[in-house]
């Protein structure tokens, strides 16, 4: 198995999750929420609130396409329960609660939601990154004498 793989994967679909959730709030913060009526395209207009909304929705695609990777490279290890539930959530926000953002045109309940599952993506992509290293850290130093093993 390649925890390498899965940390550096796992990590960069942290980092992107981390700049979809920015990216998201000064889309909301300056009112651009609702400039792409439709899901998941927008008309391309060369009004800047489309433009904001619309890099939004291409940072998040970006963040899904890694956290398929990532979930590809997790299925083949021991983290494979871990990356099913990464994978679920971002399949969660990305098809559900986006869509319901979008078409429930923006209640707050809802907003809710949305950076709540944001944060469960998240802190679940972390959580695999961690545990890829600490197992490989693990394993590489099976062999060591107890003293030897850094402190993870």
């Amino acid at each position: 198995m390649n925890l390498r793989r899965v940390f550096y994967s796992a990590l960069g679909t942290s980092l992107l999750a981390i700049l979809t959730m920015s990216l998201g709030s000064y889309v909301s913060k300056v009112g651009a929420g609702m400039a792409c009526p439709d899901w998941p395209l927008c008309p391309l207009e060369n009004d800047p609130f489309i433009l904001l909304e619309f890099g939004h929705r291409i940072v998040a695609f970006i963040t899904f396409l890694s956290g398929v990777y990532t979930f590809y490279l997790g299925w083949r290890t021991t983290l494979r329960p871990l990356a099913v539930y990464a994978f679920a959530a971002l399949l969660l926000q990305v098809f559900v609660v986006g869509a319901v953002v979008i078409f429930t045109a923006i209640p707050p309940i809802v907003i809710a939601a949305h950076q709540a599952v944001a944060a469960t993506v998240l802190a679940l992509h972390s959580s695999l990154a961690t545990a890829a290293y600490v197992i490989r850290i693990q394993e590489k130093h099976k062999n060591t004498a107890p003293e030897m093993v850094p402190h993870v």
